[in-house]
């Protein structure tokens, strides 16, 4: 019975996502509500996006300063660090927090529709669900996300230089030569790639969990709950393919 009712998730995750693709690229284009959820999006999630990335870039100076005194390359540093923070850590630890935070209110709104009658009501009315409540939640989650990782990029490298640079003692030229000259184009968009993805992956599961929620309050609580424990998951796993995916094709 459990194979059985997974399979049945399954299936209908993947029926919602051809739905989503399909009301996404045809009309009407709902981009007023796109916006105002993406406002509501980095209200909530700029914050906390920011203090959970910030101090991993101090971390990664603190402890990496340490080991690279011992083989005389201090001026090595910044590589390290831009290359960690743009590729892995804030791209996974944005797409995180936008799920805790983002993922958890869509799976919410669009639950409290449903238990209200709302969904039901737009059906009768010949306004698709999916289309007009789903699909915007979906953009505001892919175009979002990508914007709070460049953010976070940056304080990422600033409270590395912090302590690398003012309490580290590492020259500031050295540090600034090295960044540029390893960091390319190419991770810049591994990392915001990353970021769409899992933005992506958030709204989807967010909008799937939301539509198909019961009819009381605590299944409102428990769908935006799995979709929090969901994404994480779904964001961890994803992460690792990817970066083993491109480890392995050399980029």
């Amino acid at each position: 019975m459990a194979l059985l009712r997974m399979l049945q998730t399954i299936g209908g995750l993947v029926v919602f996502m051809a739905q989503v693709a399909r009301a996404t690229f045809s009309r009407p284009f709902y981009l007023r509500q796109t916006l105002d959820i993406m406002a509501i999006l980095v209200q909530r999630c700029i914050v906390p996006v920011g203090l959970a990335v910030a101090p991993v870039g101090a971390v990664i100076s603190l402890q990496g300063i340490a080991v690279f005194k011992l083989f005389g390359a201090e001026r090595m540093l910044s590589a390290f660090l831009g290359t960690a923070i743009i590729r892995e850590y804030s791209p996974a630890l944005a797409s995180v927090m936008v799920a805790a935070q983002a993922g958890s209110s869509i799976a919410a709104r669009i639950g409290t529709m449903k238990v209200r009658g709302q969904i039901d009501a737009l059906a009768v009315m010949s306004v698709d669900p999916v289309r007009y409540v789903v699909v915007p939640g979906v953009l505001a989650c892919v175009l979002v996300t990508p914007l709070l990782s460049v953010v976070t990029n940056l304080l990422g490298i600033l409270s590395g230089w912090i302590f690398a640079v003012p309490l580290g003692g590492v020259d500031h030229g050295a540090f600034m030569d090295n960044l540029t000259a390893q960091i390319t184009p190419m991770d810049l968009w591994v990392g915001l790639g990353k970021c769409a993805v899992f933005g992506l992956g958030v709204g989807m599961i967010a909008g799937y969990l939301g539509l198909n929620v019961g009819r009381g309050a605590a299944d409102v609580g428990k769908a935006a709950n799995d979709t929090v424990v969901s994404t994480i998951v779904l964001i961890l796993f994803t992460d690792y393919v990817v970066s083993m995916a491109l480890l392995g094709a050399g980029l």
